[in-house]
C-alpha cells in the first residue's frame, strides 16, 4: 500500500505531470509546431511554479506545529507506552548502524529516549521500518545499542511494518489501555495520530524532526518560498504525498476498507 500511495502522488505532482507535457511537446513537434510549441511552455511554466515551496508553506508549517514539543513535566502519572516510528532501513553492514538510518529516525529514536529517561518505568517500543530482513534489523539495532547507552531489555522492537498502519496495528496487538507516547516527524504526527487513534489508542503526541522554523520567530523569512528550488519541487512533494495518505486513511476509515 505504501507504494501504491507514493505512486499515486508521484503521478499528480508538478514534476512528473510537466516532463510529460515537456515530452508530448517535443513529440509533436514535427506534426504541429505551434501545438508543439504550447506544450512545451505549458511544461516549462508548471515546472517553474512547482519548483516554489510557497503553494504549500503555511500548510505544512501548520500541520507541523498542530501539537506542541512534548514538555517532560507534563507526562500524567499513568503506564506509559513510548513509541517511535520508523523510516527507512539500509541493511548495508558496510556502514556504522547511526549511517544506516536517516535523520529523521534519529531524531524520532533520540526523542523516545528523551522520554524514557524521564520515564524509564514506561515501555519503549521501536520500529525499525521497511521491507528488509528481520535478521538485518536486529544487528543494526544490537549495534546501535551502545551508541545511545541503551540496554538489550529496555526496549520491545518491532520488524514487520512497512507503514505507520502496520506499526499502528502492532502496537495495538500489546497495548493494554496504556498511553501511547508517540514519537514521530512533527510534520507526519497529525496523520500518524489519527491511525493510531483509530485503533483504539489514546495518544500523546511528541513531535520531533522539525523542517520548518516556527511562524514569527526571528528565522521565518517569507521570500524564499517564492524562489525557485529543487527544495520547492521536494516540498511540495512531501505535502501532496502526505494529502494522498491521508485521504486513504479517510476512506478507509469512512468506508471500512480493510489493511491491504
Amino acid at each position: 500500500m505504501e507504494d501504491f500511495k507514493a505512486l499515486v502522488a508521484t503521478c499528480l505532482s508538478p514534476l512528473m505531470i510537466s516532463l510529460g507535457l515537456l515530452l508530448w511537446g517535443w513529440w509533436r513537434f514535427r506534426k504541429s509546431r505551434r501545438s508543439a510549441i504550447a506544450l512545451l511552455l505549458a511544461g516549462t511554466l508548471l515546472l517553474l511554479l512547482g519548483s516554489l515551496s510557497g503553494w504549500t508553506f503555511e500548510r505544512r508549517r501548520e500541520l507541523e506545529f498542530l501539537h506542541p514539543p512534548l514538555n517532560l513535566s507534563e507526562l500524567p502519572d499513568e503506564p506509559l507506552q513510548i513509541v517511535v516510528l520508523g523510516t527507512g532501513f539500509n541493511p548495508d553492514g558496510y556502514l556504522p548502524a547511526n549511517s544506516r538510518v536517516g535523520g529523521a529516525f534519529l531524531s524520532r529514536l533520540i526523542e523516545g529516549l528523551r522520554i524514557h529517561r524521564a520515564r524509564p518505568d514506561a515501555e519503549l517500543i521501536v520500529s525499525i521500518a521497511g521491507p528488509t530482513d528481520d535478521a538485518d534489523k536486529l544487528l543494526f539495532w544490537e549495534e546501535i545499542q551502545p551508541i545511545l547507552g541503551l540496554k538489550a531489555e529496555k526496549a520491545r522492537i518491532i520488524t514487520t511494518a512497512e507503514s505507520s498502519l502496520d506499526e499502528a496495528v502492532e502496537v495495538a496487538k500489546v497495548n493494554q489501555g496504556q498511553l501511547v507516547v508517540l514519537a514521530t516527524s512533527a510534520g507526519h504526527m497529525p496523520r500518524a495520530a489519527t491511525i493510531f487513534q483509530d485503533e483504539g489508542m489514546r495518544i500523546l503526541p511528541a513531535p520531533t524532526d522539525y523542517s520548518f522554523v516556527r511562524a514569527g520567530s526571528e528565522r521565518d523569512r517569507i521570500w524564499p518560498r517564492w524562489v525557485p528550488s529543487a527544495g520547492g519541487i521536494s516540498s511540495n512533494h512531501a505535502w501532496l504525498y502526505e494529502a494522498v495518505a491521508s485521504v486513504w486513511q479517510w476512506a478507509r476509515r469512512t468506508f471500512g476498507i480493510p489493511r491491504i
